[in-house]
């Protein structure tokens, strides 16, 4: 199979991170705080963020190489520049422990992750106590980590990996919003959920002062 060529200006990869100092390196201002979607999908939330937040760099964090592909293209057909825009094919796991620890992220998004319900596929659930520690060792001063989920059962799952993680407070009636604001702008799945009769259980963290 031939190997798909790179998306260029919005697709980064590991490779680029490895022989180019890592994620920051990869826009046009590295200086920018760095704020992080893992997973975006096919919602709008990280292209309004780089539309409206210039004076910060968002990254999306994406294991679909499908989904990259179709965001950029749909980026590309909107045709406006955004030099603090990037997005990575890859686990999470594979890149914020190497690359973004210590201290990189100013906040992560990681908005509906999928809770794998049943017991036998409890291991591919991404909000592990490993993981959020990892996310935690990756924030800056004042860092936060930013949640949504329909599910009942995963935000005590959740919280009871950031209990075990430490070293994270909650934010008690916080709704995640771009640019440390709480925000109104339903993403895709929240609508979907919503319409379905789900409750959506919105979480905030921020990172303990050392």
């Amino acid at each position: 199979m031939a190997k798909l060529a790179v998306l260029r200006p919005y697709e980064t990869t590991w490779e680029d991170w490895l022989l180019g100092s890592g994620a920051s390196a990869q826009f046009e201002d590295p200086d920018l705080p760095l704020e992080i979607e893992i997973g975006p999908g096919d919602d709008d939330f990280l292209y309004e963020c780089a539309c409206e937040h210039a004076d910060r760099n968002w990254l999306g964090i994406e294991y679909s190489r499908k989904r990259v592909r179709r965001y950029v293209r749909k980026v590309e057909q909107r045709g406006k520049p955004l030099p603090n825009l990037q997005l990575i094919w890859r686990p999470a796991a594979d890149l914020i422990g190497p690359f973004l620890t210590p201290g990189k992220v100013a906040a992560y998004h990681i908005y509906f992750p999928d809770p794998w319900p049943k017991a036998h596929h409890a291991r591919y659930r991404l909000m592990t106590p490993e993981f959020v520690g990892a996310l935690r060792d990756s924030l800056g001063r004042e860092g936060r980590i930013d949640l949504a989920t329909d599910s009942d059962e995963y935000v005590d799952e959740i919280r009871e990996a950031f209990a075990e993680a430490g070293g994270m407070q909650e934010v008690e009636g916080a709704r995640p919003g771009p640019g440390g604001v709480a925000g109104d702008r339903p993403t895709v799945f929240e609508e979907r959920w919503r319409a379905m009769g789900r409750t959506i259980h919105f979480i905030r963290f921020t990172k303990e002062s050392a």
